[in-house]
């Protein structure tokens, strides 16, 4: 999966929720701004009903026509104040729903709507805006216009007797709202432009010391890593030297840890394990003897029969080999093979006594290797086993001193272990 820098993704995520803002502030500001108008334009409405019409008309103008002088006078009068409000033009009806005085002959009844009308005269709302309409069958220069009716009622002694409908442009309305929605949105996008900048300065500046003080961290962790393997090597170096000192303390055991690796680890490739696992069977096998080093060498060379305490003092060596090698981090799946190499699998062995399958494999494994070199290298107390009498004895002893599963895999490499030296 692509991963992409943290600023570029607060870059993205920034512009996505400033232009989000901005859509949802300059809508908000417009439908209040285009509020506002609207309850301009009802004051408008009244103040043209109760200035002009009113004060020209009279109730009985509602229920019979209005005489020519009298929707002259009116008309007259009108054009001030229709030019002050910037109104296109005004009809007047009555309760009957009849046009009783049109100031222009293209505003017509069929352009009003009927509910519109119904709410007015069934004093249901006081004001009414209509939706945006386009003039069609009227003078070119006002052909596609695009305006709204306001309807208000006129009352006499609380009375609606008629309604006035002013129709006025959209534009005066979505002009006036559409220029304070761009100013405004312009000064919101500059600024959000300017806090983007900073930030955007701030977190590369951050990201950057981040960046450096990662590089520090790596280097450091390189040059600790490389400090902890040399220091692992030196003492790997030092339990290798301990090792060979063990096997020079008798020239007929020379080589034996390394044979018993070799040998264990022709076994383990027989049973697919892992390279990880291989790795550890094959320190365990190098170091599995590395207690010894701490029996004294009257016991360790000796000529004869070993006496009962003499024994226990041999089965001491798993154990202090675990406390030299202890320390060493990268043996640690190491310790217990070493620890049990010694058991046996009817469960007769030492240091724990434990049987069958709670033997770590590793151990059951050495276990054979181990016992093979031993038998098949001149001892202080007798001479070395034939390969086939070696053999022989391993097959002999399969299912109680070793796992009989491993004996077999021994026997079909036994050949290939005749030639290890």
């Amino acid at each position: 999966m692509k991963r992409y820098p943290l600023i570029k993704i607060f870059a993205l995520y920034s512009m996505f929720a400033f232009v989000l803002i901005g859509i949802v502030l300059s809508l908000a500001i417009y439908q209040h701004i285009k509020n506002d108008k609207l309850g301009n334009l009802e004051e408008v409405a009244k103040v043209t009903i109760n200035t002009v019409i009113k004060n020209n008309l009279e109730k009985s103008d509602f229920t019979d026509n209005i005489s020519n002088d009298k929707a002259s006078q009116i008309k007259s009068n009108i054009i001030e104040t229709m030019d002050l409000y910037d109104i296109q033009s005004i009809i007047l009806i009555n309760q009957e729903k009849t046009e009783i005085m049109s100031d222009n002959s293209d505003f017509t009844r069929e352009q009003l709507n009927n509910k519109d009308l119904e709410k007015i005269l069934k004093s249901e709302v006081p004001f009414v805006v209509s939706d945006a309409y386009r003039l069609n069958n009227v003078e070119e220069e006002n052909t596609g216009k695009l305006v709204i009716n306001v309807y208000e009622p006129i009352l006499y002694d609380g009375k609606i007797e008629g309604v006035a409908v002013l129709q006025i442009l959209e534009k005066n309305i979505s002009e006036h709202a559409n220029m304070i929605v761009q100013v405004i949105a312009l000064t919101v996008f500059g600024g959000f432009i300017i806090l983007f900048l900073l930030l955007v300065g701030i977190l590369y500046k951050t990201s950057q010391t981040l960046l450096n003080q990662n590089k520090e961290l790596i280097n450091q962790k390189s040059e600790i890593e490389l400090s902890l393997k040399k220091l692992d090597d030196a003492y790997l170096n030092t339990v290798f030297a301990l090792s060979n000192a063990v096997d020079a303390r008798d020239p007929d055991t020379a080589g034996h840890s390394e044979r018993v690796s070799k040998i264990s680890m022709l076994l383990s490739r027989e049973l697919n394990m892992t390279a990880e696992n291989l790795k550890i069977l094959e320190y365990a096998g190098l170091f599995h003897d590395i207690g010894k080093i701490g029996i004294p060498d009257h016991i360790l060379n000796k000529n004869g029969k070993l006496t009962d305490e003499e024994y226990e003092v041999i089965k001491k060596h798993p154990d202090i080999g675990i406390n030299i090698l202890s320390n060493v981090g990268f043996l640690a799946e190491a310790l217990p093979i070493i620890r049990h190499h010694h058991e046996r699998f009817s469960g007769n062995g030492y240091p724990c006594g434990i049987k069958g399958e709670e033997i770590p494999l590793g151990s059951r494994i050495i276990a054979i290797a181990d016992t093979y070199d031993a038998m098949t290298t001149d001892r202080p107390y007798r001479k070395r086993f034939s390969h086939d009498a070696a053999v022989a004895e391993i097959q002999k002893n399969s299912g109680t001193q070793f796992d009989n599963m491993l004996v077999d895999v021994f026997m079909k490499i036994e050949s290939t272990i005749k030639n290890i030296n």
